[in-house]
This record gives C-alpha cells, sequence and structure tokens, in this order.
C-alpha cells in the first residue's frame, strides 16, 4: 500500500473511532464510557485505538474541535459572502441549528461540555469556541453599525446567547421527543430566528430580514 493509500486508511480508522465515541458517550455520557466500549462500538482493537489516541480524554478533545472548528469554517465563509449582518446572522443560525440537528449526539455532548472547566480538554478548547463566539459578536456589531440591531445590545453576550439558547432548546427537545426529525428541525430553526430578531432588533429598522414564526413550539 502507497504512502496516501495508508493515510487513507489511517484517517478512516480514526473517524471511525470518533464515530463510535460520540455514540457511546451519547449514550452514556463521557465519564461513563470506556475505551473498551468505544473499541467494541468501532470494531477495532485496542491498541489501534491507543496508536490514534493517547486516552480517552483525547478522543473526547477531538471530537469537540473537529465539531467546533467545522462550525467556525462555515461562519468565516457566511461572513465573507454576506452583503448584510442580516443576512450573515441568518445563514450563521441556519447553518449552526442544522449543524445541531443534523448531528444530535453531537450536539448534546457539546452541550454538556460548552462552559465546563475540569475537563483535560478545557484549555484548548476555550480559545476556539471563543472564536466562534467572536464571529457572531462581530455580526452583531455589524448590524448595529448598519442600524439593524439595538445600539445598547452587548454584542458578545447576545452571542454567547444565540449558542447557548439553541444548544439548550435542541436538547430538551433531544431528550423528550427522541430526537428532531427534519420537519422539526424547521420549525426549531423558526423558533430560534424568531426569538434571536425579536430580542436583539432595533425597534425602528426591521432590516435583520430573518424568518417569522407563528409556530411556538417543535413538537
Amino acid at each position: 500500500m502507497d504512502v496516501s493509500g495508508q493515510k487513507r486508511k489511517a484517517d478512516a480508522t480514526r473517524k471511525r473511532l470518533l464515530d463510535a465515541a460520540l455514540r457511546v458517550i451519547a449514550r452514556k455520557g463521557y465519564s461513563s464510557a470506556t475505551v473498551d466500549e468505544i473499541v467494541a462500538e468501532a470494531g477495532v482493537s485496542k491498541g489501534l485505538a491507543y496508536y490514534h489516541f493517547k486516552n480517552k480524554a483525547a478522543i473526547a478533545s477531538s471530537i469537540l474541535e473537529t465539531g467546533v472548528n467545522d462550525m467556525i469554517g462555515s461562519f468565516e465563509t457566511i461572513a465573507a459572502e454576506s452583503k448584510s449582518a442580516g443576512q450573515a446572522l441568518t445563514r450563521m443560525l441556519d447553518s449552526f441549528c442544522s449543524a445541531i440537528v443534523n448531528n444530535q449526539e453531537f450536539a448534546q455532548f457539546f452541550l454538556n461540555e460548552l462552559w465546563r472547566g475540569s475537563r483535560d480538554w478545557s484549555s484548548k478548547l476555550r480559545p476556539i469556541e471563543d472564536k466562534l463566539i467572536g464571529i457572531l459578536s462581530n455580526q452583531i456589531e455589524r448590524g448595529q453599525q448598519e442600524g439593524v440591531i439595538r445600539a445598547e445590545f452587548d454584542p458578545q453576550f447576545g452571542a454567547v446567547a444565540i449558542v447557548g439558547i439553541s444548544l439548550t432548546a435542541a436538547g430538551y427537545y433531544v431528550g423528550r421527543i427522541d430526537g428532531i426529525d427534519a420537519d422539526q428541525g424547521e420549525r426549531f430553526k423558526a423558533c430560534v430566528y424568531d426569538f434571536v430578531a425579536h430580542a436583539i432588533e432595533a425597534e425602528t429598522a426591521f432590516g435583520l430580514g430573518m424568518p417569522s414564526t407563528s409556530q411556538v413550539a417543535v413538537s
């Protein structure tokens, strides 16, 4: 097998382990999940798992870093392409909520670990989380400059609140109605749009362009 083939095989094994770990963590929680359970779920040897990852914490850290960095990449593209703050924030909310709905196991794990400071990976993850918050905060400031977001509204608080509300609301529904299907996902996003728009939009300038909804419940 050539070098590129070996790399593809290694990458596939690594992804298999990460996907399996996320399923086990979603079922049992991080603290209760074991490496033995993860390798059994992945169908690989324990030695192979330790070749790719130092320990369970390294697996969990990789899951979170990959997931959040994917969101950051999406947000950066949206910020560069959008012609207004309203367009940027709407697309970012859509991207963020879609990521939550389409990968509910990751969303639950991210929610559980977002502000926790006691994990081995906490110090490494914090700057990545801050970058995600910072991109949202910059668009809120942009909206203030464009006159569509209340000038007195704190951009960083708004960015943290958007992430927290989206994750917490998704976690509530995932935990109580056994997941969110496609139709419920669209209603979930519409409710988040509506809530955010009413919280931050300037009273005299309805220019955010966020879709509104008369639906007040996901289920």
